[in-house]
C-alpha cells in the first residue's frame, strides 16, 4: 500500500499540493496560537517591584465557592489584606531579617504645567511608604529620604518630567486631594535605571503613607528579606511550612514579579487568553477547509477508485491508501507549517504590543512544544477529514463504483445529513439560550451559534448548492447564452465540485460577516445606552489618571451653576453567571441623586428603592437570566469577597458599558475604607470615583460651564465634558476594548480566505482534460475563460448568500440579546458589501488563474497526458 499511495501522489501533484497547502495553513495557525500562549505564560515584567526579597506574602486573591471537585475560584477585584498579627507572624520565622510592609496607594505628581503624570506608557502612578524602596531596592540618587510628611521621595524618571529637584515643591494628587510636597530627595533603582517600565513610585513618610493609603494596620504586600545565608528559596519553603495558612499567598520568581506589576501581569493575561479561542475555533475550521480539500481530492479521484474497486481492492484498503496520502501529507506539511507559524506569531505579537494590549515583555517564544502540538493537529485533523471523505467512496460496491465514476447519484449519504440536522438543532437551541441569557453573556454565545450553523451548512453543502444553482444559473445563462448556458450546465452536472468551493466561500463570509455585524451592533449599542443614559449637563472624569478623589464631588456641590450632583464609583459583583460564580459589573452610586443624571431607564421598581439596607437595581439582561423581579432576593458577594444576601429594588435596561448591579454606597462596606478597591488589581484606584456627573440649574448652564473651567484650571486630575463629549470617549474606549477580539477574527478569516484560494484553485486546474475537450471542439481560449468565470460566479453567489444568511442570523441574535428586538438592523455599510466585493475579487483571480494554468498545454497533449 505504500508504494500505490507513493504512486498515485506522484501521478496527483495538483491534488497533493492542494492538500498539503491546506494542512500546511492549518498548522501555521495552530502553532502560532500555543506559540503566543507559552510565550504569555512564560513572559514576566522586566523589572520586578520586589525583587531585593525572598518572597513576597499577601492573601490569597480569589474568592473559592464550594469546596472539593465543585469547588470554583473567582479573582477579587478587592482582596483581602494582611494584618499587624500576621505580620509578626513572619517576623518569627526562623531566617527572616525583615519584613516591609507595603500598601500602594493612589499618588500623581503635578508638573509645572499643571497636568497629573501618569506612569511610563500611560501605566499607574504609585504611592508608598519610603521603608518599601528596600524591596526593589530603590537608592536616593540626590537628596534624602523623607523625614516630615510633608515631604516626598520621587523615582529619577518622574522628578524629570514633573521638572523637580531636592527642595522643590511638587503637587501630589492622592485621595485626599490635591496637596503640596517639598521634594526631599530622587531615587533610582539600584541597577541604574530612572525608575520602573510601567510605574511612577512616589516615597512617603510611613505615616504619612499609613494616612494616605487607609490601610489601618493592614498590609496587601509583606516583602520578606532573607538572613545572610539562607537562600530565597529556602526561606520561601519555611514560610509556606510555617504558615500552612490556604488563605496566604507565598510568592516567588515570576508571581512575585507580576504580583509587583499588576498592569503589566493584566495585559499579558489578556493577551494570552485570546488565543485558547482562537486555537479552538481554528482547529474546528480546519477540518471543514480540510475535509473539503481531501472530499474534492476524492471527488477529482472518483474514476480511479471505482477501477481499483473493481478490479478486486477492498474499502480497507482504498481506507488505508488514502489514510496513508493523509499521513505523508501532514508529514509534509509539518515543518514548513510551523515555520509560518513563527512569522506569523510574531505579527500578532507585533500588532497586540503596538494597540497597547500587550506589554513588551511579551517576547514570541518558540521551541519544540509548539511545533509538536501543531503538527500533532494538524496530522489528526488530516486523518480523520480524510478518512471522512473517503468513507463512502470505499464502501461503494464495484458495479455501483463505476456507475457513480460516470454520475454520482447521491448528493449526500444519510449519517451526513442527520449530522448536519442536528448541528443545525444545537445552533437554533444555542441561539434560544443567547435571547434568555442576553446581555454581552448572550452575544458572546453567539461565537458558537455561527460556528454549529457553519458545521451545518457545510454538511450540507451539496444540498444546498443543488437548490441554490437553480436560480444563480438561470441568471448567467440568461446573460449570456453560450458560455453563460455552459456555465450553468456544468455546475448543475458537478455538484459535489461546486459544494466545496461554495462550503469555502460560505466559511469566509459568514467568519467575516459575524466579526463586522456583530461587533458592529454590540459597539453602536453600548454607544447608544451610553448616550441615552447620560442626562446630566456635565461630566467630570479622570484626567491621566485611575479616578477621581471624593473632593471632586464635594467641591462640584459647591459650584455655582450644579443643581445636581452624583458620584459614581465602579467597582465588581460576584454573582452566578449560568449556575457558575463569576465577577459582573458593578456601580456604586447615590440613590438619591443619580436618577437626576442617569436615566437608566427603569423598568420595574424604582431606584428610590435601592436606598434601603440590602437593596439593589439590577440590569434586564441579568435579571432575565435568573427570573428576577422586584422583591427577588439573591445571595452574590461583594468586591472584598464579603457574603451578602440583597434584594432587588428595581430592574433596568440600559445597562450595557454599565453594570450589571447598582449598589448603595453604604452597601459596599470596605469602600468607605479608603484603599480598599484595587483598580487594576493593586490598589491603584483606592477610593476614587470613575465619574462626577453634575446637572445645571434651568438657565445657569454659563454659569456652570465658567465655574467649572476655573475648577479644572484647580484640579490637575479632573478634566470636564459635556454630553457628546462623554459618549464619544466612551466610544473610543469601546473600540479599544475589541481590538483584540478584532484581531483574532481577522486571523481566522484569513485562515478561511486561504481555504477559499486553495479550492478554487483546485478544483479549476484540475480540470485540464476537460477544457482540453472544450477546446479540440472548437471553444477559444478566452471562450474557456469566460465559462470559468461565470461558473466562478455561480460558486460566489451560492457561498455568499448561506454565509450572508448566518452572518444574519448572528446579527438578529445580537440584536436580540442586546435590546430584546431580532431585527437586522445595525448593518454596517459599506463595510460589509467592501468584504463581500473582496471574496468576489479574490474568487474570481483564483479561479480566472488556475484556468490560465490548465489552458497552458495544447489540446492534445492534455488529452494523451491528463490524468486529473
Amino acid at each position: 500500500m505504500l508504494r500505490l499511495t507513493l504512486s498515485t501522489i506522484r501521478t496527483r501533484k495538483i491534488g497533493f499540493a492542494g492538500s498539503v497547502a491546506s494542512v500546511l495553513v492549518a498548522v501555521a495557525l495552530i502553532s502560532a496560537c500555543f506559540m503566543m500562549i507559552q510565550s504569555g505564560l512564560s513572559a514576566t515584567p522586566e523589572v520586578d517591584r520586589f525583587g531585593a526579597t525572598a518572597a513576597v506574602v499577601r492573601a490569597d486573591t480569589d474568592l473559592h465557592v464550594g469546596s472539593g471537585d465543585d469547588e470554583e475560584a473567582v479573582p477579587l477585584e478587592e482582596p483581602p489584606r494582611l494584618s499587624a498579627a500576621r505580620l509578626a507572624e513572619l517576623r518569627a520565622v526562623p531566617g527572616v531579617a525583615d519584613v516591609v510592609a507595603d500598601t500602594p496607594f493612589y499618588a500623581q505628581a503635578v508638573d509645572r504645567h499643571g497636568a497629573a503624570l501618569a506612569g511610563p506608557g500611560s501605566g499607574p502612578s504609585w504611592g508608598h511608604g519610603w521603608p518599601v524602596a528596600r524591596l526593589t531596592p530603590f537608592v536616593l540618587n540626590a537628596g534624602r529620604g523623607p523625614e516630615a510628611d510633608d515631604e516626598v521621595v520621587l523615582d529619577a524618571d518622574l522628578a524629570r518630567r514633573a521638572s523637580v529637584r531636592p527642595g522643590d515643591e511638587v503637587r501630589v494628587v492622592t485621595v485626599a486631594g490635591t496637596q503640596r510636597f517639598r521634594v526631599s530627595g530622587v531615587a533610582r533603582l539600584d541597577s541604574g535605571r530612572a525608575g520602573l517600565p510601567t510605574q511612577s513610585a512616589l516615597f512617603f513618610t510611613e505615616r504619612a503613607a499609613a494616612r494616605l493609603s487607609g490601610a489601618d494596620g493592614s498590609v496587601e504586600f509583606a516583602g520578606v528579606l532573607a538572613r545572610p545565608g539562607i537562600s530565597g528559596a529556602e526561606l520561601a519553603d519555611r514560610l509556606r511550612q510555617t504558615l500552612r495558612d490556604p488563605g496566604l499567598r507565598v510568592l516567588t520568581g515570576g508571581e512575585r514579579a507580576r504580583a509587583g506589576a499588576p498592569e503589566t501581569a493584566e495585559k499579558l493575561e489578556y493577551s494570552t487568553q485570546l488565543f485558547g479561542p482562537m486555537a479552538g475555533i481554528g482547529g474546528f475550521l480546519a477540518v471543514f477547509v480540510i475535509g473539503g480539500t481531501f472530499g474534492l481530492s476524492i471527488l477529482q479521484r472518483r474514476r480511479e477508485i471505482a477501477l481499483l474497486r473493481a478490479i478486486g481492492t477492498t474499502p480497507g484498503q482504498i481506507s488505508r491508501m488514502i489514510a496513508g496520502e493523509a499521513v505523508v501529507v501532514a508529514l509534509v506539511a509539518a515543518l514548513p507549517g510551523y515555520a509560518l507559524g513563527v512569522p506569523l506569531a510574531r505579527l500578532l505579537r507585533a500588532v497586540l504590543v503596538g494597540q497597547g494590549l500587550a506589554p513588551p515583555e511579551f517576547v514570541v517564544v518558540t521551541g519544540p512544544l509548539p511545533l509538536v502540538i501543531g503538527g500533532g493537529a494538524g496530522l489528526l485533523l488530516t486523518l480523520l477529514s480524510a478518512l471522512t471523505a473517503v468513507r463512502q467512496a470505499a464502501r461503494v460496491r464495484p458495479a455501483e463504483a463505476l456507475q457513480e465514476a460516470v454520475g454520482p447519484r447521491r448528493v449526500m449519504t444519510v449519517p451526513r445529513l442527520l449530522f448536519a440536522l442536528v448541528m443545525l438543532a444545537g445552533g437554533a437551541a444555542v441561539l434560544a439560550l443567547s435571547q434568555h441569557l442576553g446581555g454581552e453573556v448572550g452575544v458572546a454565545f453567539l461565537a458558537l451559534v455561527v460556528i454549529l450553523f457553519i458545521g451545518a451548512a457545510g454538511l450540507l453543502s451539496p444540498v444546498l448548492t443543488r437548490v441554490l444553482e437553480g436560480p444563480a444559473g438561470a441568471v448567467v445563462g440568461a446573460v449570456t447564452r453560450t458560455t453563460g448556458w455552459l456555465a450553468h450546465a456544468n455546475s448543475a452536472a458537478a455538484v459535489r465540485r461546486v459544494s466545496s468551493a461554495a462550503a469555502a466561500i460560505m466559511i469566509s463570509v459568514a467568519m467575516a460577516g459575524y466579526a463586522l455585524l456583530v461587533t458592529a451592533v454590540l459597539n453602536d449599542t453600548s454607544a447608544a445606552q451610553g448616550r441615552e443614559r447620560v442626562v446630566a449637563d456635565r461630566v467630570l472624569v479622570p484626567r491621566n489618571g485611575p479616578g477621581l478623589p471624593p473632593g471632586v464631588a464635594d467641591t462640584a456641590r459647591r459650584l455655582p451653576g450644579a443643581e445636581t450632583v452624583s458620584a459614581v464609583r465602579a467597582t465588581s459583583f460576584v454573582s452566578y453567571v449560568l449556575g457558575t460564580p463569576d465577577v459582573v459589573p458593578a456601580q456604586l452610586v447615590d440613590p438619591g441623586t443619580i436618577g437626576k443624571v442617569l436615566d437608566l431607564r427603569v423598568l420595574e421598581g424604582s431606584l428610590a428603592a435601592v436606598k434601603e439596607a440590602g437593596t439593589v437595581a439590577v440590569s434586564r439582561t441579568h435579571a432575565g437570566e435568573h427570573g428576577w423581579h422586584v422583591g427577588s432576593r439573591f445571595h452574590g458577594w461583594l468586591a472584598d469577597g464579603s457574603p451578602v444576601d440583597l434584594r432587588v429594588g428595581a430592574v433596568f435596561d440600559r445597562g450595557l458599558g454599565f453594570a450589571d448591579i447598582v449598589l448603595p454606597r453604604t452597601e459596599a462596606r470596605t469602600e468607605a475604607r479608603a484603599g480598599a478597591q484595587t483598580g487594576v488589581r493593586a490598589g491603584v484606584r483606592a477610593g476614587l470615583d470613575s465619574a462626577v456627573l453634575v446637572r445645571a440649574r434651568p438657565g445657569h448652564a454659563d454659569e456652570l460651564d465658567r465655574a467649572l473651567a476655573a475648577f479644572e484650571r484647580e484640579q490637575p486630575a479632573v478634566r470636564a465634558l459635556d454630553r457628546e463629549e462623554y459618549g464619544g470617549a466612551a466610544e473610543t474606549s469601546i473600540e479599544r476594548n475589541i481590538t483584540g477580539t478584532y484581531l483574532v477574527l481577522a486571523v481566522l478569516v484569513s485562515f478561511t480566505a486561504v481555504s477559499l484560494v486553495n479550492t478554487l484553485v483546485m478544483g479549476t486546474a484540475a480540470r485540464t482534460r476537460e477544457f482540453a475537450l472544450l477546446r479540440a471542439v472548437g471553444a477559444s481560449r478566452r471562450q474557456i475563460v469566460r465559462m470559468i468565470g461565470w461558473e466562478t460566479g455561480i460558486v460566489l453567489a451560492i457561498g455568499v448568500v448561506v454565509g450572508t444568511v448566518i452572518a444574519c442570523v448572528a446579527l438578529a441574535g445580537a440584536n436580540g440579546a442586546l435590546s430584546g428586538s431580532m431585527m437586522l438592523t445595525g448593518l454596517p455599510m459599506p463595510l460589509y458589501p467592501l468584504v463581500l466585493a473582496g471574496v468576489a475579487v479574490m474568487g474570481l483571480a483564483s479561479g480566472l488563474l488556475a484556468a490560465g494554468m490548465a489552458l497552458l498545454s495544447r489540446p492534445m497533449d492534455a488529452l494523451g497526458g491528463a490524468r486529473e
